[in-house]
């Protein structure tokens, strides 16, 4: 099956092969771009703001005061589990460039994410349809919930080294729960300085760098 599921570290590991695993919302997806978009034209934009700035000035669509009404909490609920809305996500630019480039050096062995099960077949069509480098998702249980979601990432990272020598992955809530001892590196995308006690963090503003710091790890490793 292309981008096959999988549900256990045990069958993350069959395969064997050192690689890297990869985020999908907001390192692969403009997830939050295009859910400020759609909810500006549901339930109004009074600020008149375009999204990128709405973006730059409440970051999630939790945070924007105007919508904290049970009509868009629902609206929100709905989507999160809604496999139709993954497949008209846009892509985050160069993200797919890059990643092909990233996997003739290193082995993608994942897309490792804090969505839940129930919509991986969304996933799947999205990353077809983008055309993707093949990897199995590893998504969050359904039964796991979305606040514990980088607790579950972090222990899947920890567990699966060294065949998953790190992630490339925008969430810095990941860092605490991966804490300065793990093994492993985290290029964290879309961010230029991290705090120093993370020495196997390296920030990548954008996805050439992550490309540049990728390679440079893999040649000199």
């Amino acid at each position: 099956m292309t981008f096959p599921q999988i549900r256990s570290i045990e069958e993350l590991l069959l395969s064997k092969q050192h690689g890297l695993a990869c985020d999908l919302d907001e390192t692969c997806c403009d997830t939050v771009f295009y859910w400020i978009t759609k909810m500006q034209k549901i339930f109004g934009n009074p600020e008149n703001l375009v999204a990128e700035k709405m973006v730059e000035k409440y970051q999630y669509v939790q945070n924007v005061p105007y919508w904290q009404t049970p009509e868009a909490e629902a609206w929100v609920k709905e989507a999160l589990v809604s496999n139709e809305l993954q497949v008209e996500l846009p892509q985050i630019k160069e993200a797919k460039y890059f990643l092909k480039e990233i996997s003739k050096i290193i082995p993608i062995n994942c897309y490792l994410t804090v969505r839940p099960e129930s919509i991986v077949r969304g996933t799947r069509k999205w990353l077809i349809k983008h055309d993707f480098p093949e990897a199995a998702i590893f998504a969050k249980p359904d039964d796991v919930l979305r606040t514990d979601g980088n607790r579950w990432k972090a222990d899947i990272l920890r567990n699966a080294y060294p065949y998953i020598l790190g992630i490339i992955d925008d969430n810095q809530g990941l860092l605490q729960e991966l804490g300065p001892e793990y093994p492993g590196t985290l290029f964290l995308f879309g961010h230029r300085t991290v705090s120093s006690e993370y020495s196997r963090v390296i920030p990548c503003p954008d996805w050439k760098t992550v490309f540049q710091k990728v390679k440079n790890i893999i040649k000199y490793s």
